[in-house]
């Protein structure tokens, strides 16, 4: 076979690549790129490629095509003839695929935004709903995330390529920007569990009723008392309070009729559901959203987030989220306002105790029974 070269091969047909690559026994030609194909094709013959003159003789698609039976090495007519026909049976296989044309079209069209969700095994998606899996995720290598060395909860965007025939999801062919800024990680970027926690130092926003409670940035906040107490009602008043810092609310457990009701809160960040869905799905919002806000601390932002209620979460996921409020000393600070019933724990780690009696948080009764315990 002719020294091949790479300008030619980058100007052939997807199946003349296979025929090549078929030729010169590339294991798994199929599954790559056409990029990685021409580099396997290459290898293959020791990189001698990109030294070639060869190609003056015809740089178009019709010697690449012909290059599979024609051999300057001399081997016989007869071992060739049947390489054409392998050509023609693969061409029409092939000829359905969007890889030639489509290609080159995410690096320059195809740019998407969305919250990085990282899966156990080290990869993940590139989600526009970070509370929510679609078809619009996108699948983002374990090799993008070490390199970048990023976090779930990170926002991240970048040109994709759409699914290949044995891929359910498009995939990320690169990552232009982290929360903002270049992708390449910055000297130092802090980690959340390695900030010093101090006590909350500066006041939040809070609804009257409440002006008794050490309610500060920082704060982990238990709502607790029987079953309609309004405890709903006021963790409802306390995130109105709290408004302008952007509050996330996850609903876990609570009735379809109450997620209605945040649902219709125009400009409110509201994930999770009702009493109906998965407790395992609505323990990943939970995370999720304390994931996002932990990013925001990192860089010196407040967050918040209101949970109702805490007991519907599984034990271990409840005692993350409620744990990880804490103001740092290094700036930022992530406030978490949860309603708990009566459980014992989160009351007892609890910076802000608030403690309803029967009818105390109604509507229109205001807090006027509530227990206001600090610290």
């Amino acid at each position: 076979m002719s020294v091949l070269d790479p300008k030619e091969l980058e100007q052939s047909p997807l199946a003349d690549l296979h025929a090549i690559a078929s030729e010169l026994g590339v294991e798994g030609y199929r599954r790559l790129r056409k990029d990685d194909l021409i580099g396997a094709i290459l290898e293959s013959q020791g990189g001698r490629g990109r030294d070639s003159g060869d190609s003056d003789d015809g740089g178009g698609e019709e010697p690449e095509r012909d290059q599979p039976e024609a051999d300057d090495d001399g081997e016989p007519e007869a071992a060739d003839d049947g390489e054409p026909e392998a050509a023609e049976e693969e061409e029409p296989e092939r000829e359905e695929e969007p890889e030639p044309e489509e290609e080159p079209e995410p690096e320059e069209e195809d740019i998407r935004t969305g919250v990085l969700d990282i899966l156990p095994n080290g990869s993940g998606f590139m989600r526009p709903d970070p509370f929510a899996h679609s078809r619009e995720d996108v699948y983002v290598s374990p090799a993008q995330i070490r390199r970048c060395e990023l976090r779930a909860g990170d926002e991240i965007s970048g040109p994709v390529r759409p699914p290949r025939r044995s891929e359910r999801y498009p995939s990320l062919v690169r990552v232009d920007s982290v929360n903002g800024q270049p992708p390449e990680p910055p000297a130092e970027r802090p980690r959340f569990d390695d900030l010093t926690p101090v006590f909350a130092g500066e006041r939040l926003p809070s609804p009257d009723g409440l002006d008794g409670a050490p309610f500060g940035k920082g704060s982990r906040v238990a709502i607790s008392g029987p079953p309609g107490a309004g405890a709903t009602t006021l963790l409802r008043r306390i995130v109105e309070a709290v408004f302008d810092m952007g509050p996330t609310v996850v609903l876990a457990g609570v009735r379809p009729e109450e997620v209605t009701e945040w649902r219709r809160w125009e400009g409110l960040t509201v994930a999770g559901g009702a009493f109906d869905g998965g407790v395992e799905e609505q323990a990943q919002v939970a995370e999720m959203a304390i994931e996002r806000a932990k990013r925001a601390v990192e860089q010196g932002q407040d967050a918040v987030v209101a949970i109702d209620s805490l007991d519907s979460l599984p034990p271990s996921v409840a005692r993350r989220v409620f744990g990880a409020a804490r103001r740092a000393e290094e700036g930022g600070s992530l406030t978490v306002i949860a309603v708990v019933g009566e459980s014992a724990e989160p009351l007892r780690v609890a910076t802000t105790r608030i403690v309803l009696e029967n009818g105390g948080a109604g509507p229109g009764s205001g807090t006027t029974r509530a227990d206001l315990l600090g610290g």
